[in-house]
Protein backbone atom coordinates (compact mmCIF):
# COMPACT_ATOMS: atom_id res chain seq x y z
CA UNK A 1 0.00 0.00 0.00
CA UNK A 2 2.83 2.38 0.90
CA UNK A 3 4.56 1.60 -2.39
CA UNK A 4 1.33 2.40 -4.29
CA UNK A 5 0.96 5.81 -2.51
CA UNK A 6 4.60 6.66 -3.22
CA UNK A 7 4.25 5.73 -6.90
CA UNK A 8 1.03 7.77 -7.16
CA UNK A 9 2.78 10.80 -5.64
CA UNK A 10 5.68 10.43 -8.06
CA UNK A 11 3.30 10.24 -11.04
CA UNK A 12 1.45 13.39 -9.90
CA UNK A 13 4.73 15.23 -9.38
CA UNK A 14 5.97 14.25 -12.81
CA UNK A 15 2.67 15.32 -14.39
CA UNK A 16 2.81 18.79 -12.81
CA UNK A 17 5.03 21.20 -14.70
CA UNK A 18 6.57 24.16 -12.93
CA UNK A 19 6.08 27.73 -14.12
CA UNK A 20 7.41 30.99 -12.78
CA UNK A 21 5.81 34.41 -12.84
CA UNK A 22 6.36 37.79 -11.26
CA UNK A 23 3.63 39.14 -9.01
CA UNK A 24 2.66 42.19 -10.99
CA UNK A 25 -0.09 44.73 -10.30
CA UNK A 26 -3.43 43.61 -11.60
CA UNK A 27 -3.76 46.42 -14.13
CA UNK A 28 -1.94 49.46 -15.47
CA UNK A 29 -4.14 52.30 -16.59
CA UNK A 30 -3.26 55.66 -18.04
CA UNK A 31 -4.96 58.80 -16.80
CA UNK A 32 -5.39 61.37 -19.56
CA UNK A 33 -6.69 64.94 -19.53
CA UNK A 34 -10.38 65.20 -20.37
CA UNK A 35 -10.18 68.97 -20.76
CA UNK A 36 -7.42 71.35 -21.79
CA UNK A 37 -5.78 74.15 -19.84
CA UNK A 38 -2.71 75.33 -17.97
CA UNK A 39 -1.32 73.17 -15.16
CA UNK A 40 -1.27 75.21 -11.94
CA UNK A 41 -0.51 72.50 -9.38
CA UNK A 42 1.34 69.16 -9.29
CA UNK A 43 2.07 67.10 -6.18
CA UNK A 44 5.24 65.32 -7.30
CA UNK A 45 5.71 63.86 -3.82
CA UNK A 46 2.94 61.37 -4.59
CA UNK A 47 4.92 59.79 -7.42
CA UNK A 48 5.99 56.28 -6.42
CA UNK A 49 3.46 56.11 -3.59
CA UNK A 50 0.07 54.58 -2.89
CA UNK A 51 -2.79 56.92 -3.71
CA UNK A 52 -4.89 58.39 -0.90
CA UNK A 53 -7.58 60.16 -2.95
CA UNK A 54 -5.76 63.47 -2.60
CA UNK A 55 -5.24 66.06 -5.35
CA UNK A 56 -2.40 65.18 -7.72
CA UNK A 57 -2.74 67.57 -10.68
CA UNK A 58 -4.85 70.71 -11.07
CA UNK A 59 -5.59 72.41 -14.36
CA UNK A 60 -6.51 76.10 -14.07
CA UNK A 61 -10.18 76.22 -13.07
CA UNK A 62 -10.39 79.77 -11.65
CA UNK A 63 -12.70 81.12 -14.37
CA UNK A 64 -14.84 77.97 -14.23
CA UNK A 65 -15.31 78.38 -10.47
CA UNK A 66 -16.29 82.04 -10.88
CA UNK A 67 -18.68 81.11 -13.67
CA UNK A 68 -20.21 78.39 -11.48
CA UNK A 69 -20.79 80.82 -8.60
CA UNK A 70 -22.39 83.38 -10.93
CA UNK A 71 -24.55 80.69 -12.55
CA UNK A 72 -25.78 79.43 -9.18
CA UNK A 73 -26.71 82.99 -8.16
CA UNK A 74 -28.46 83.54 -11.47
CA UNK A 75 -30.36 80.28 -10.99
CA UNK A 76 -31.57 81.51 -7.61
CA UNK A 77 -32.83 84.79 -9.10
CA UNK A 78 -34.41 82.93 -11.99
CA UNK A 79 -36.21 80.54 -9.63
CA UNK A 80 -37.66 83.49 -7.70
CA UNK A 81 -38.67 85.18 -10.95
CA UNK A 82 -40.50 82.02 -12.01
CA UNK A 83 -42.43 82.00 -8.73
CA UNK A 84 -43.50 85.63 -9.22
CA UNK A 85 -44.46 84.95 -12.82
CA UNK A 86 -46.53 81.93 -11.78
CA UNK A 87 -48.43 84.13 -9.32
CA UNK A 88 -48.93 86.75 -12.02
CA UNK A 89 -50.18 84.04 -14.37
CA UNK A 90 -52.72 82.85 -11.79
CA UNK A 91 -54.01 86.41 -11.36
CA UNK A 92 -54.17 86.93 -15.13
CA UNK A 93 -56.23 83.78 -15.52
CA UNK A 94 -58.76 85.16 -13.02
CA UNK A 95 -58.89 88.53 -14.82
CA UNK A 96 -59.28 86.83 -18.20
CA UNK A 97 -62.07 84.64 -16.82
CA UNK A 98 -63.91 87.65 -15.37
CA UNK A 99 -63.58 89.66 -18.62
CA UNK A 100 -64.76 86.67 -20.65
CA UNK A 101 -67.81 86.17 -18.40
CA UNK A 102 -68.63 89.88 -18.53
CA UNK A 103 -68.54 89.89 -22.30
CA UNK A 104 -70.66 86.72 -22.53
CA UNK A 105 -73.31 88.37 -20.33
CA UNK A 106 -73.76 91.50 -22.45
CA UNK A 107 -72.96 90.44 -26.01
CA UNK A 108 -76.61 89.50 -26.73
CA UNK A 109 -78.29 92.17 -24.62
CA UNK A 110 -80.27 94.71 -26.65
CA UNK A 111 -79.94 97.23 -23.82
CA UNK A 112 -76.19 97.49 -24.42
CA UNK A 113 -74.94 99.58 -27.30
CA UNK A 114 -72.37 98.33 -29.81
CA UNK A 115 -69.79 100.65 -28.28
CA UNK A 116 -70.38 99.17 -24.83
CA UNK A 117 -70.21 95.61 -26.16
CA UNK A 118 -67.02 96.41 -28.08
CA UNK A 119 -65.50 97.82 -24.92
CA UNK A 120 -66.22 94.54 -23.10
CA UNK A 121 -64.83 92.57 -26.04
CA UNK A 122 -61.64 94.63 -26.14
CA UNK A 123 -61.19 94.21 -22.40
CA UNK A 124 -61.56 90.44 -22.81
CA UNK A 125 -59.08 90.36 -25.70
CA UNK A 126 -56.54 92.46 -23.78
CA UNK A 127 -56.74 90.20 -20.71
CA UNK A 128 -56.37 87.09 -22.90
CA UNK A 129 -53.36 88.61 -24.69
CA UNK A 130 -51.86 89.47 -21.33
CA UNK A 131 -52.42 85.88 -20.21
CA UNK A 132 -50.76 84.52 -23.35
CA UNK A 133 -47.81 86.89 -22.88
CA UNK A 134 -47.30 85.86 -19.27
CA UNK A 135 -47.57 82.16 -20.21
CA UNK A 136 -44.96 82.69 -22.90
CA UNK A 137 -42.68 84.51 -20.44
CA UNK A 138 -43.06 81.69 -17.93
CA UNK A 139 -42.15 79.04 -20.52
CA UNK A 140 -39.14 81.11 -21.54
CA UNK A 141 -38.01 81.42 -17.91
CA UNK A 142 -38.38 77.67 -17.41
CA UNK A 143 -36.32 77.03 -20.54
CA UNK A 144 -33.62 79.40 -19.23
CA UNK A 145 -33.67 77.57 -15.91
CA UNK A 146 -33.25 74.17 -17.60
CA UNK A 147 -30.36 75.55 -19.70
CA UNK A 148 -28.77 77.06 -16.60
CA UNK A 149 -29.03 73.80 -14.68
CA UNK A 150 -27.33 72.02 -17.55
CA UNK A 151 -24.60 74.67 -17.61
CA UNK A 152 -24.02 74.26 -13.87
CA UNK A 153 -23.81 70.48 -14.28
CA UNK A 154 -21.29 70.87 -17.12
CA UNK A 155 -19.22 73.36 -15.10
CA UNK A 156 -19.13 71.03 -12.09
CA UNK A 157 -18.02 68.16 -14.31
CA UNK A 158 -15.39 70.36 -15.95
CA UNK A 159 -14.02 71.53 -12.59
CA UNK A 160 -13.91 67.94 -11.34
CA UNK A 161 -12.01 66.86 -14.45
CA UNK A 162 -9.50 69.68 -13.90
CA UNK A 163 -8.75 68.41 -10.39
CA UNK A 164 -7.22 64.99 -10.92
CA UNK A 165 -7.35 62.51 -8.07
CA UNK A 166 -6.82 58.75 -7.86
CA UNK A 167 -8.86 56.56 -5.54
CA UNK A 168 -7.42 54.40 -2.79
CA UNK A 169 -5.98 50.99 -3.63
CA UNK A 170 -3.81 52.27 -6.47
CA UNK A 171 -0.14 53.05 -6.93
CA UNK A 172 0.96 56.27 -8.66
CA UNK A 173 3.83 55.13 -10.82
CA UNK A 174 4.47 58.21 -12.96
CA UNK A 175 3.32 61.85 -13.03
CA UNK A 176 3.91 63.48 -16.42
CA UNK A 177 2.93 67.21 -16.39
CA UNK A 178 4.74 70.04 -14.66
CA UNK A 179 3.39 73.34 -13.38
CA UNK A 180 3.11 75.76 -16.29
CA UNK A 181 2.51 73.10 -18.94
CA UNK A 182 -0.46 73.61 -21.23
CA UNK A 183 -2.44 70.44 -21.76
CA UNK A 184 -4.74 69.49 -24.59
CA UNK A 185 -7.59 66.99 -24.14
CA UNK A 186 -6.00 63.55 -24.29
CA UNK A 187 -2.64 64.63 -22.88
CA UNK A 188 -1.12 61.96 -20.64
CA UNK A 189 -1.24 62.79 -16.94
CA UNK A 190 -0.48 59.68 -14.90
CA UNK A 191 0.49 56.04 -15.01
CA UNK A 192 -1.39 54.25 -12.24
CA UNK A 193 -1.28 50.63 -11.13
CA UNK A 194 -4.19 48.82 -9.53
CA UNK A 195 -2.47 47.17 -6.57
CA UNK A 196 -5.60 45.92 -4.83
CA UNK A 197 -4.58 42.45 -6.02
CA UNK A 198 -1.84 40.85 -8.09
CA UNK A 199 -1.64 39.17 -11.48
CA UNK A 200 0.33 36.06 -12.37
CA UNK A 201 0.87 35.17 -16.02
CA UNK A 202 2.10 31.84 -17.39
CA UNK A 203 2.16 30.19 -20.82
CA UNK A 204 1.10 26.58 -20.99
CA UNK A 205 0.85 23.89 -23.63
CA UNK A 206 -2.42 23.06 -25.35
CA UNK A 207 -2.71 19.73 -23.52
CA UNK A 208 -2.35 21.39 -20.12
CA UNK A 209 -4.69 24.22 -21.10
CA UNK A 210 -7.50 21.70 -21.61
CA UNK A 211 -7.02 20.25 -18.11
CA UNK A 212 -6.52 23.41 -16.06
CA UNK A 213 -10.12 23.68 -14.86
CA UNK A 214 -9.83 20.33 -13.08
CA UNK A 215 -6.53 21.08 -11.34
CA UNK A 216 -5.51 22.83 -8.12
CA UNK A 217 -3.19 25.82 -8.32
CA UNK A 218 -0.04 25.53 -6.22
CA UNK A 219 2.04 28.60 -5.39
CA UNK A 220 5.56 28.03 -4.10
CA UNK A 221 4.62 24.43 -3.34
CA UNK A 222 1.43 25.24 -1.39
CA UNK A 223 -2.10 24.37 -2.54
CA UNK A 224 -4.43 27.37 -2.94
CA UNK A 225 -8.10 28.08 -3.61
CA UNK A 226 -7.26 30.40 -6.50
CA UNK A 227 -8.92 29.83 -9.85
CA UNK A 228 -7.93 30.66 -13.40
CA UNK A 229 -8.97 34.24 -14.13
CA UNK A 230 -8.48 34.15 -17.90
CA UNK A 231 -7.11 31.73 -20.44
CA UNK A 232 -6.48 32.31 -24.12
CA UNK A 233 -7.55 29.70 -26.68
CA UNK A 234 -5.28 31.21 -29.33
CA UNK A 235 -1.53 30.64 -29.09
CA UNK A 236 0.63 33.57 -28.07
CA UNK A 237 2.48 35.53 -30.78
CA UNK A 238 5.77 35.53 -28.88
CA UNK A 239 5.61 32.31 -26.89
CA UNK A 240 4.81 30.17 -29.91
CA UNK A 241 2.64 27.09 -29.31
CA UNK A 242 1.92 28.29 -25.78
CA UNK A 243 -1.30 29.72 -24.41
CA UNK A 244 -1.54 32.64 -22.01
CA UNK A 245 -3.12 31.99 -18.62
CA UNK A 246 -3.83 34.61 -15.97
CA UNK A 247 -4.33 34.08 -12.24
CA UNK A 248 -5.52 36.80 -9.85
CA UNK A 249 -4.20 36.48 -6.30
CA UNK A 250 -4.49 38.53 -3.12
CA UNK A 251 -2.34 41.62 -2.74
CA UNK A 252 1.19 40.42 -1.85
CA UNK A 253 3.51 42.07 0.63
CA UNK A 254 5.95 42.69 -2.23
CA UNK A 255 5.24 43.02 -5.93
CA UNK A 256 7.65 41.79 -8.64
CA UNK A 257 8.54 38.75 -6.55
CA UNK A 258 9.04 35.52 -8.51
CA UNK A 259 6.47 32.84 -7.69
CA UNK A 260 6.58 29.16 -8.65
CA UNK A 261 3.26 27.97 -10.10
CA UNK A 262 2.12 24.36 -10.53
CA UNK A 263 -1.18 22.83 -11.64
CA UNK A 264 -1.87 19.48 -9.96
Amino acid sequence: MKIFVILLFILISLDAREYYSKTQPRELFEVKASVGGKVVYVDNLLEGKDSNDSLIVRIDDKIDIEDLKASKLKLQYLTNNIKFTEKSLANSKKVASIDSNNYEKVKNLASYSKVQKDAKLLSMIRSQNSLISIQSSLENLKTQKADLRLKIKILKDKIEKKNIKVGNGNFIYKIYPSVGDYLNPGSKLLDVYDVSSALLVVFVSLDELKELDTKTIYLDGKATDYKIHKKWRIADNINISSYRVEIIIDKPEQFSKLVKIEFK
